[in-house]
Formats: structure tokens, C-alpha cells, sequence
């Protein structure tokens, strides 16, 4: 940013520049960096500072962020940090530095499980006639999940970089699903679906809600029903009740009507 002759460098700068590798193991914080330098040599400057954060990061995941401000920005969907009146005496350089949580990875765990799915499927289909479209699929599956672990192993691979890799690499992990996926619905097509227990295993299933949970949302469903047909039912007691009551009042008027001759009804007002 400039403001009246104050030069401002804004960079995701990372600790020990961007060219520090990192082990996916150690998982070290992350350190983003902005420079405010005023050039006058004669006048004090006062100018805002400001850091993107990744998309990735949200509050939780920065562990500090020194006198500066945690705000979101709507328009392009990512936090920040920022200060707006810095003030700058001649000549002053001031660093202010973010320190984020590293999250750009996929755990370790996640992968080996998706890993040990693909080969128990493979090895479930080694005798059907799909065996050898399973051993290619999975074969291919197995292929890209040892390149994410071998990325995420690299040491000599930079953190800016690991960043967008990781991008890649949730793509990547969507399509191993799918496939994961496919070679599930080969499995029920050869012998049946796939055993209750690697069903419950399998790193594919949704989050569904329980059986428990279903019965116990069908219950309050029903108790519910039967208490607004509860409060109906007494409502059109209670009305049925006043309508009978208003029917066996006496008339306002016993006198009036026809007379018992059958002549005409009197009439009020004056006579002619």
C-alpha cells in the first residue's frame, strides 16, 4: 500500500523466506510477514497494514497475531489481520508478523486408510471376473495416495509451494473416493454387497445419522402428532359444546310468531 510518499510491502512472507522446506511430520507454525517503511527522512507517516490469510485458515487456527485485528472479508470469502493507523516516524521500517497453525496436509491416518481399503477391495476381487479392471483402478489409487504421502514427506519442497500442493491434493482425494467408490459397487456385483464390517471400516461412509438416532427422531415425530391432534380434538369439544348450548337457550321473544288461529302476525307502529 502508499499513502503520501510512504512505501508499504505487503508480502506472505514466511519464517526464514520462502524457500524453508518443511517436514510434513513436524508440522512447525507458520509465520506470515508485512514491512511498512515510511522513506521520508523529514516527516512522520501514518499508514493501514493488512495480511491475507490463506483461504484455509480460520480464527482457531491463528496463534498470534501480536496488536493486530482478526476481521473477515465478505466479498472475497477469507480472514485477515489488520491495524488501520500505523504510525511511522522518518525513516522507519516495522515488521508485523501473523503466526498460523500448519494445516495444510491431509493426516497421515486418513490416507493409510484409504490405502488398506483399495487393497482390501483389490484382494476380494483377485478371483472375480472383474479382477482385472479392480487391479488397475486400485492399482491407480494406491499410485496417487503414495504421491500425496511422498509430497507431504518432502522436506525440500517450500511451504508457499506445500500450500498449493495441498490445494491439488483435496482434488486428487475427491476422485480416489470416487474411484474407492466404483470399485466398491465391482465388489457388490461379483459376490454381494460388501461384508457389515467393512462397511462400518470403510473410510467412504457418510455421516448419516444412527439407527438410534432415526428411531428416536420417529418417536419425538409421533409424540408430537399426537399432541396437536390432542389439542385439536378437545378445541372441537369445546366449540360442539358451545354450539349446543347456544341452541337449547329459550327464545329472546316467546310471544311473537304466528297466532294459534293461523291469522296474520301482529305488526308494530301505528294503526291506519
Amino acid at each position: 500500500m502508499r499513502r503520501q510518499g510512504v512505501a508499504m510491502m505487503v508480502a506472505a512472507a514466511l519464517v526464514g523466506g520462502m524457500t524453508v522446506p518443511v517436514c510434513a511430520a513436524e508440522r512447525e507454525p507458520m509465520t506470515m510477514r508485512v514491512v511498512a517503511v515510511n522513506p521520508s527522512a523529514e516527516k512522520a507517516k501514518t499508514v493501514p497494514v493488512r495480511i491475507d490469510l490463506p483461504q484455509e485458515i480460520k480464527p482457531g487456527d491463528i496463534i498470534d497475531h501480536g496488536d493486530l485485528e482478526v476481521e473477515f472479508d465478505t466479498e472475497r470469502s477469507l480472514y485477515f489481520v489488520h491495524k488501520e493507523d500505523v504510525t511511522l516516524s522518518p525513516k522507519q521500517t516495522r515488521i508485523f508478523e501473523v503466526v498460523v497453525k500448519d494445516v495444510w496436509f491431509i493426516p497421515d491416518t486418513d490416507l493409510a486408510g484409504l490405502r488398506n481399503h483399495a487393497q482390501i477391495l483389490m484382494k476380494r476381487l483377485e478371483k472375480s471376473e472383474y479382477r482385472d479392471a479392480a487391479l488397475q483402478l486400485g492399482g491407480t489409487i494406491v499410485s496417487r495416495l503414495d504421491d500425496i504421502q511422498k509430497m507431504q514427506d518432502d522436506e525440500s519442497v517450500a511451504r508457499k509451494q506445500r500450500i498449493g500442493a495441498y490445494r491439488r491434493n483435496l482434488l486428487a482425494l475427491q476422485t480416489i473416493k470416487e474411484d474407492l467408490a466404483r470399485l466398491e459397487k465391482l465388489l457388490s456385483f461379483a459376490g454381494g454387497p460388501p461384508v457389515p464390517q467393512m462397511l462400518e471400516e470403510s473410510p467412504l461412509k457418510s455421516d448419516a445419522p444412527s439407527t438410534t438416532t432415526t428411531w428416536l427422531v420417529i418417536f419425538l415425530i409421533v409424540i408430537f402428532m399426537g399432541l396437536l391432534a390432542g389439542q385439536f380434538f378437545f378445541t372441537w369439544q369445546r366449540r360442539l359444546k358451545t354450539v349446543s348450548g347456544f341452541s337449547n337457550e329459550p327464545e329472546a321473544f316467546p310471544n311473537e310468531g304466528p297466532p294459534e288461529d293461523g291469522g296474520a302476525a301482529p305488526r308494530g307502529g301505528p294503526e291506519r
